[in-house]
């Protein structure tokens, strides 16, 4: 199946590797990967700056073509000249665009309370992380997804869609959810979430622009 304007994005996750730079060097080298998210998102600033800056280095020195998105850290990405920034939907709802808000537990309730990853809220002051990044938004939801759109996020993230160890207490919420997400928005729809090699052909299929994996790079 040709998946020539259908992107894949590898998502980092250090604890899954031995030797994390050298699963990037192959993961660039084998040149799969449209981009690479840098997640590592529980490493302090400082940690996370140096971890992006030697992973620039590796994919600069495969000549891939894989660009660097990095995750929550605006100011990292500034200092690095990355131009393209994921985020937590109570980040980046956070941010409000180019104002910034505290988001509270009643302002998270009228999105269905569907902030599934842990991060999302802690920390979740975010001022004018809209200017001169491409966002990236994850959504668990289609009023988050709207939401998102709505504050001007350049695309979403929605997952996750089948069932996977990341979030094992949870079901995936399947290739409907993912269909509703993509018809309903204007802004481009990635998936995420159990998404492998195997299964890629009923993602593409769903309308989606393209699809984040984390295992199924290593395998």
């Amino acid at each position: 199946m040709d998946f020539s304007k259908f992107e894949l994005v590898w998502v980092t996750n250090r604890r899954l590797s031995e030797d994390f730079f050298a699963d990037v060097r192959r993961v660039a080298q084998s040149g799969r990967a449209d981009k690479i998210l840098l997640r590592e998102s529980d490493l302090p600033e400082r940690e996370y700056e140096n971890l992006a800056r030697k992973t620039l280095e590796i994919i600069a020195e495969c000549d891939s073509g894989a660009r660097l998105v990095l995750h929550t850290h605006a100011s990292v990405a500034s200092k690095l000249g990355v131009g393209e920034l994921h985020l937590p939907f109570a980040k980046f709802i956070a941010s409000g665009g180019n104002q910034a808000v505290n988001l509270t537990g009643s302002n998270l309730a009228k999105f269905n309370g569907n902030c599934a990853d842990k991060d999302e809220i802690s920390g979740i002051y975010v001022p004018n992380l809209m200017q001169n990044l491409k966002i990236g938004v994850s959504v668990h939801s289609l009023d988050q997804a709207l939401a998102a759109q709505g504050l001007g996020a350049d695309y979403v993230v929605a997952g996750h869609i089948f069932d996977t160890p990341s979030h094992a207490l949870e079901r995936g919420r399947g290739l409907k959810f993912l269909r509703e997400i993509c018809e309903s928005l204007k802004i481009k729809t990635y998936a995420i979430g159990g998404i492998n090699f195997e299964n890629l052909g009923e993602i593409k299929d769903a309308g989606v622009a393209g699809a984040y994996m984390m295992r199924g790079f290593l395998s």
